[in-house]
């Protein structure tokens, strides 16, 4: 199970990761704030538009017509593209662009949807402003931006389709099963808001889409990304370590990382009269309270020598400061640490070209400081602790679990009696660990019985490994039994935890997960303070600072190749019927609004 409760470390790792989201948005030299390179193509294209926004329900637009099956919409080489394939396109980039602009408005506020992704919800596509270029069109609207979007997206996939079977790159089970899965996916949609298949199609692409034309573009989809993994992991495997180490020592504000402290110290502020009589007077920094502010600064500065002394300075001056939590200064690291950042990560914690390019000197020493002026608030007090460096291992693992969970600790008065006797009865349950020598795997069982929480549940659990262990013992059947007795939410996945990287889980979790010697198949019993949790190892992975680079160049070598088979004469655009592209506009258009009207009526009838 996840912590509920974050951790200080992981409150200070949020806080960073957006400080470092607010300068890339600041800093973003693209003019439009959602770009489709050729990886999110696919990330866009590739998921089917099952439901544009949670709740708003699905719009029927039957008998529009504007997508009639036949009617072709353009050429790509020779490959004739129907209007309802380019509507699948349009739309899918239309509703990636109009749900997250929702959900930040949603989530973080009003207007928030804009600024982050540059589209806003409440406005509709066909007058509302494209700032970014689109090829032969002055002064662009969103409509035009997500035209060239939605022929760009099916000129890279039929142009990888084409490589795919000149090259032999099939799709294999596991892709049709997906492919499947998303099929599927759509009729428990389609069934849920009491519409037929035929209906709830046409209902977001027209007359014209089936699950035949539906299938045929998640299959090339597919197939496409297929393209893009195998030509990825060729690029990347063929760097050899010579290179990928003088790639590494060539620049290293690309690859590595430093590790620093910091200490803000914040210029007092006074009180400045009213300019006007009348008015109010304001508090406000001033030429003086930074000089002093700068004397401070550097007097912590000339305090420090290593990590020790930085957190003992830092208590010292939050002391003086007669802040509360000045103890915790110097014990907890997330609270002046800066640990295993990035280049991009320096530059959102500050502007001063000076201060980076010391902190990515590789002739500054652990120890050294450095002062940043912060414009009328103060001073950065730097240390350094790790000169730039190459990025630490990082290690994730795959797991399934059948959580049996405690039950809540709240409970009302009226239960209290009939609990007391739960607790009674459940102190007479007998039980004794499974003898694991029975067995020819690994069961490795972590509870303390004389203090386990509750026995009677425990008891529980291991009657369901001791079902395991009397089966196949083979990892589809654990998945079966999470899917029957697991509390937790993943039990429909067979209680699967994939990519979990360090200190996502409780400390009891993962170290079972990553005990020494752990092997695929090991299962066992781990409680935490959600329950007992019933393991099944999978294996672990890792991914090395080499690794980093490899996958990087992989990605950039991938971006290149691409952009070489897009450019070929066999994928040119041409033969484009404006009567279907207009059509499909129109259809976008018209869903957007009753999309608007809907949310609008939504929210006068919630106030």
């Amino acid at each position: 199970m996840a912590k509920q409760e974050k951790t200080a470390a992981e409150l200070y790792r949020e806080e960073r990761k957006a400080r470092i989201a607010k300068a890339a948005k600041k800093n973003a030299k693209k003019s439009h704030k959602v770009v489709l390179n050729k990886g999110s193509k696919i990330a866009i294209a590739v998921v089917l538009v099952i439901a544009l926004v949670a709740g708003v329900g699905v719009f029927a637009l039957n008998n529009s017509g504007v997508l009639e099956r036949g009617k072709t919409a353009f050429y790509v080489g020779d490959i004739e593209v129907k209007a309802p394939e380019y509507g699948y396109y349009y739309n899918s980039i239309f509703s990636n662009f109009f749900n997250y602009s929702y959900q930040y408005d949603t989530y973080y506020g009003a207007g928030m949807g804009k600024m982050y992704t540059g589209y806003d919800y409440a406005t509709s596509p066909d007058v509302q402003a494209y700032d970014g270029e689109v090829e032969g069109v002055e002064n662009p609207m969103y409509t035009d931006y997500f035209e060239q979007s939605a022929k760009d997206s099916i000129k890279y996939v039929k142009a990888s389709v084409l490589y795919a079977q000149e090259n032999g790159i099939t799709l294999d089970e596991e892709d049709l099963a997906s492919v499947d899965e998303t099929i599927e996916e759509l009729k428990s949609t389609a069934k849920e808001n009491n519409y037929s298949v035929p209906a709830y199609l046409r209902a977001f692409y027209g007359k014209g889409m089936t699950v035949d034309l539906l299938r045929q573009i998640c299959e090339e989809q597919t197939l496409a990304t297929k393209v893009q993994t195998v030509k990825t992991e060729e690029f990347a495997a063929a760097y050899t370590d010579e290179e990928i180490e003088k790639i590494y020592n060539d620049d290293l504000t690309a690859y590595g990382v430093v590790s620093l402290r910091l200490y803000e110290v914040v210029a007092d502020t006074v009180e400045v009269p009213a300019e006007e009589e009348g008015g109010e007077a304001t508090e406000e920094v001033t030429k003086e309270t930074m000089a002093a502010a700068k004397t401070k600064a550097e007097s912590f500065a000339s305090k420090v020598k290593d990590s020790d002394s930085f957190k003992a300075t830092a208590a010292e001056f939050e002391k003086l400061a007669e802040n509360d939590s000045w103890e915790e200064l110097k014990t907890d690291d997330s609270k002046t640490l800066l640990e295993d950042y990035s280049y991009a990560s320096v530059q959102s914690e500050s502007s001063d070209e000076d201060f980076i390019e010391w902190a990515f000197d590789k002739n500054t020493a652990a120890g050294e400081t450095y002062i940043v002026e912060n414009e009328d608030t103060g001073y950065s007090v730097y240390m350094m602790v790790a000169p730039v460096h190459k990025v630490a291992d990082e290690w994730t693992y795959d797991v399934r679990h059948i959580l049996i969970k405690f039950p809540e600790e709240e409970e009302s008065a009226d239960d209290a009696e009939e609990n007391d006797a739960a607790e009674e009865e459940k102190e007479e349950v007998e039980v004794e660990l499974l003898d694991a020598s029975k067995y020819d795997v690994t069961v490795d069982i972590d509870v303390d019985l004389e203090n386990t929480g509750d026995k009677a549940l425990y008891k529980e659990a291991q009657t369901i490994l001791e079902d395991y262990l009397a089966g196949d013992k083979t990892e589809d059947a654990f998945a079966e039994l999470a899917k029957t007795h697991s509390a937790d939410g993943n039990a429909a996945e067979g209680g699967i935890y994939e990519d979990v990287t360090m200190g996502y889980m409780v400390s009891e979790f993962e170290d079972w997960a990553m005990a020494e010697g752990r092997e695929y198949g090991d299962v066992g019993i781990v409680e935490t303070q959600y329950g007992y949790h019933i393991m099944y190892f999978i294996g672990t992975d890792v991914t090395t600072w080499s690794d980093v680079i490899r996958n990087d160049k992989g990605a950039h070598d991938y971006e290149d190749f691409s952009a070489e088979i897009e450019d070929g004469d066999n994928v040119k655009i041409d033969g484009i019927v404006e009567d279907a592209i207009i059509g499909t506009e129109e259809f976008i258009v018209k869903l957007a609004k009753q999309q608007i009207r809907s949310i609008q009526q939504s929210a006068s009838a919630t106030y």
